[in-house]
């Protein structure tokens, strides 16, 4: 089976490691993953082919289009250079399908997201309905929550009509009983494609041994460790500073360990706020990405991040409690943060937790709390069940 999988991500970096799992778990296929977003410095699966187009994302606003320098600079586009950059984009998609003439074109998010980039999807779903590729099926992967929209009526008759227009099938990377899709899409019931409930998205470690992770670090046994971070690091980066000054208060009463992780794409002043005033106490280490990140969290005793949807997983997969602040820019993180939150899987943090000496009192707290290990039954084999659902659609059509 011959796989295209198309992923934008615009501001964070949770888009894209969803995406990857799931070409994870598409190994024995043949798979071209075409990113576009700002580029990240990893190492894919050896059976992964990865086109980046030239870099466009979005300011923290959503209101422009932004492009990520060699350096690692991002700058706004006039719009003759943005004209430029979208038609390079668009010829590179074109081509790169019609070359490779897959069986599956997997797009994420589109159309219930990135609206911005239609310019370079829909001549290639055009494309399609004029049998440009014969033996294609165009599937959407979507996350569990959408964000809320000003026209809310206009968005989703925009969605429908191009789900039924020009897709074959919905995956929708969730576990009913946390949440469906019908709680921030109304007109769930007017789409008459496919929709599949593949569970949630995570990477699932096959050995932990939080004794190494731990063994790493120098961790004594009866010493608790934490783990701080913050995805790209893009959004929120006082988090890390408020917990980095909550660690220094707890330390003086309850020794521990603290990993904080800025992420790749926190601004540099923040970083450097941090990396000082931790300079001068051994128990915490700051780095700026972590590779083997749930190895680490099944170490941790307690964790404190963003509530995003990947770093969430993350702490199902390896039942590792967390205190987490959502995004509130829009109701995606606070949804699912409280939905889980109910199922005792973690606790929500709020503005006022953040002072410094609320958050020492919070760690304490967790920290000395017997049983804290969560127990669940969600389903995190999104990215199996995805990859089998691709398999039978082209299979049995």
């Amino acid at each position: 089976m011959r796989i295209v999988h198309y992923c934008q991500h615009v501001l964070g970096m949770g888009h894209f490691f969803r995406s990857l799992e799931i070409d994870k778990a598409l190994a024995e296929h043949e798979v071209t993953l075409i990113t576009g977003g700002s580029p990240l410095s990893i190492t894919y699966p050896p059976h992964l082919q990865v086109i980046e187009l030239p870099s466009l994302s979005m300011d923290e606003n959503f209101g422009a289009f932004v492009h990520t320098e060699e350096d690692g600079t991002k700058r706004v586009l006039r719009e003759q250079e943005l004209d430029s950059i979208k038609a390079q984009r668009t010829t590179i998609l074109t081509e790169t399908l019609l070359a490779l003439q897959p069986d599956i074109f997997l797009v994420e998010l589109f159309p219930f997201g990135r609206k911005q980039f239609s310019f370079e999807l829909m001549p290639v779903l055009q494309l399609a309905t004029q049998n440009a590729f014969p033996y294609m099926y165009t599937v959407c992967s979507v996350r569990d929550i959408l964000v809320e929209k000003k026209h809310q009526e206009k968005f989703e008759e925009r969605v429908v009509s191009t789900l039924n227009t020009y897709f074959d099938a919905v995956l929708v990377h969730t576990d009913p009983q946390v949440i469906t899709l019908n709680k921030t899409f109304t007109r769930i019931d007017d789409i008459t494609i496919p929709i599949y409930n593949t569970g949630y998205i995570t990477p699932l470690p096959a050995k932990v041994r939080p004794d190494i992770v731990r063994k790493s670090h120098s961790i004594p046994d009866a010493i608790p460790f934490i783990l701080g971070s913050i995805g790209s690091g893009s959004v929120h980066p006082e988090l890390m500073q408020r917990l980095a000054e909550a660690s220094i208060l707890l330390n003086e009463s309850t020794p521990h360990s603290l990993l904080i992780s800025t992420g790749p794409f926190m601004p540099q002043e923040y970083q450097q706020q941090i990396r000082a005033l931790c300079a001068a106490y051994p128990h915490i280490t700051v780095t700026d990405f972590i590779a083997d990140f749930i190895d680490q969290l099944s170490a941790a005793d307690l964790s404190v991040s963003m509530a995003g949807y990947n770093t969430t997983m993350n702490l199902l997969a390896v039942n590792t409690f967390g205190l987490v602040y959502p995004f509130d820019q829009n109701r995606e993180q606070r949804m699912r943060s409280s939905s889980l939150e109910k199922l005792g899987a973690l606790s929500i943090l709020e503005q006022k937790d953040l002072e410094p000496q609320n958050l020492c009192s919070l760690l304490a707290k967790y920290l000395t709390k017997p049983n804290r290990k969560p127990q669940h039954s969600i389903n995190l084999n999104g990215a199996a069940e995805s990859a089998r659902l691709l398999e039978r659609l082209v299979t049995t059509g």
